[in-house]
This record gives C-alpha cells, sequence and structure tokens, in this order.
C-alpha cells in the first residue's frame, strides 16, 4: 500500500488534530487545534514564536485521509549530541493499523532531509523509558541512546544547506527535578561563609557590596537566620552553550504569565529555577504545555 508524505494543508486540520490529542492526550482538544491552526497560518505565536525553524509531514493513505504525522523542529542543542544546532523530532505519529509498513521510516527521513538542508549534522529525538515500542522504533532507524533519560540521535552526513542561527530557544528544554527543599538566605554583607552553607552537594552563594546571599538545603539552614524556606529546585538537563539565548527565557516567561514566582541561578553549564514546593505542581504543569520535558 503506497502512502505519500507530504506537507500537510488547511484540509488536514482535523485529522492532524485528532491524531496530535492521541499522542499528547494530556493537552487539551482546543490547545491542539490552536496550535495546527498556527501551523498552518505560519504564525507562530506562543512557544513556537521562539522557534528558529519548524517542519511537519503528514503520511496520506491511498484513499484519502491521514494515517501518521510527524512535526521537527530545530533545537539550539540536544541532551548527547555533540553538534549543534540539531534537528529535533517533536512529535512522531502513525496509526495503528498501519504500523510496521514502513510509514514511521518515510516520515524520519523526509525530517533528516530537512534538517540536513538547514545545516544540522545530527537529529534527536527522546522517548519515555517504559515506551519500549517507540524507543524500537528510533534504535530501528538508526538511532542511538545518548542518555539515561533515552534522548536518541542520528548523524546526518549529508548536511548542507545554511546553518541554522544558534540563537533558538528550543521548544522542549528537558529538566531534572531535584531532592529535598532549598531555602534562600540573606547575610551581612561582611559575613564570612558560613559552614551550613556548603555542607551539602548543591549550594550557590553570591556575594555583593549589599549582602551575603545563599542558597542551600533547607534543613541545614540553622534557626534565627533570615531567609525564604520553602523552595523547590529544576535543572536544565545538560550543558547550554553561552552563544545560546532565550533558553531562560523561555522558562520563565510562561511562569510568570501563570502567576508564579521564580529564584533563577545561572552557572557555567546550565540554569536552575527555583519554585515554591505549593507552587510546583502548576509550575510543572505549565511548563509541560509549553513543550518542557520534566523528570
Amino acid at each position: 500500500m503506497e502512502m505519500v508524505v507530504r506537507r500537510p494543508g488547511s484540509e488536514d486540520r482535523a485529522e492532524w488534530t485528532r491524531r496530535r490529542v492521541a499522542l499528547w492526550p494530556e493537552t487539551s482538544a482546543q490547545t491542539h487545534a490552536e496550535e495546527v491552526a498556527a501551523f498552518l497560518s505560519e504564525n507562530l505565536t506562543g512557544w513556537l514564536a521562539g522557534l528558529h525553524a519548524v517542519a511537519v509531514f503528514v503520511a496520506v493513505r491511498p484513499g484519502g485521509g491521514l494515517c501518521g504525522f510527524l512535526e521537527a523542529s530545530i533545537r539550539p542543542y540536544a541532551e548527547g549530541c555533540a553538534t549543534w544546532p540539531v534537528g529535533y523530532v517533536e512529535g512522531w505519529y502513525v496509526d495503528a493499523d498501519v504500523r510496521h509498513q514502513g510509514i514511521g521510516r518515510r516520515l524520519v527521513a523526509a525530517a533528516e532531509r530537512w534538517a540536513a538542508a538547514q545545516g544540522c549534522g545530527e537529529i534527536a529525538s527522546d522517548a519515555h523509558p517504559e515506551n519500549t515500542a517507540s524507543l524500537a522504533a528510533h534504535q530501528a532507524l538508526g538511532f542511538e541512546e545518548s542518555s539515561q533519560a533515552v534522548h536518541l540521535r542520528k548523524r546526518l552526513p549529508e548536511a548542507h544547506g545554511t546553518t541554522a542561527e544558534r540563537t533558538n530557544p528550543s521548544r522542549r528544554l528537558p529538566q531534572l527535578l531535584l531532592d529535598g527543599t532549598f531555602a534562600v538566605c540573606r547575610l551581612d554583607s561582611a559575613s564570612s561563609i558560613p559552614p551550613w552553607a556548603t555542607a551539602d552537594d548543591f549550594f550557590s552563594i553570591t556575594r555583593t557590596a549589599d549582602e551575603l546571599s545563599v542558597v542551600c538545603r533547607q534543613d541545614a539552614v540553622p534557626d534565627g537566620i533570615n531567609c525564604e524556606r520553602g523552595w523547590r529546585c529544576l535543572r536544565v538537563a545538560g550543558t547550554i552553550p553561552f552563544s545560546v539565548v532565550g533558553v531562560l527565557a523561555s522558562l520563565t516567561a510562561p511562569l510568570a504569565e501563570a502567576g508564579i514566582s521564580v529564584f533563577a541561578i545561572s552557572t557555567f553549564d546550565t540554569d536552575y529555577l527555583l519554585v515554591k514546593a505549593e507552587d510546583l505542581e502548576r509550575a510543572v504543569d505549565v511548563l509541560r504545555r509549553r513543550g518542557h520535558t520534566i523528570q
């Protein structure tokens, strides 16, 4: 059975939306419909506006109607990849009745050609560890596991075209939730660094002319210290090149829109976001709705 793989048109709106709902059921059908409309109109708003380039491919049944789709983007980096920017498989779905017929392979091949034309030397993807079918499908197409979070990549030897700009905040930033609860403390600027501030594996210390600021595990802070307690911490996984801009904004902007207070820490390699413990569940939901992944 010969399937045609092509770019979607307005006539594909309803079927594309239904398959998005099947792939990402945690997001409302209305949100999916709005994002499909944004793709089709090329009026990329919200998280879509931060993408340097996106491409969508659909598989069409011989008698008409869709049987699968793949959405791809250009990310500034991807976990486990050696080059950047990187092509990324954001979403990939094939109807159950036509799986194992090479349709998924043709969709991925179309995305690979597109990413190579953007100057990308690698294409990456991700799969939940428990989704063995997705993991096996990726590996069958030449992707290799690149980290314990099961990010996947495949080299594109025929990269050509203009290299994509390196200032693109990715649609999805993998984040890790650190164990424990943290406190943000203020000491006098002339204070020495107290031993309790550095007693654990994660702490941040900043001295200015006005204060000595300490972020550390809450249970290490003695009574009587001027501090704000009850923070949980999310770390952006991987290393972020200094030339990449917009990464922190892609996380803090949706949280600000939701009225969630954030305390941010940046290091040489990456960014950390602290949110109050009572806001954590809502913050995770907001970030996931914007396409970020939380582990």
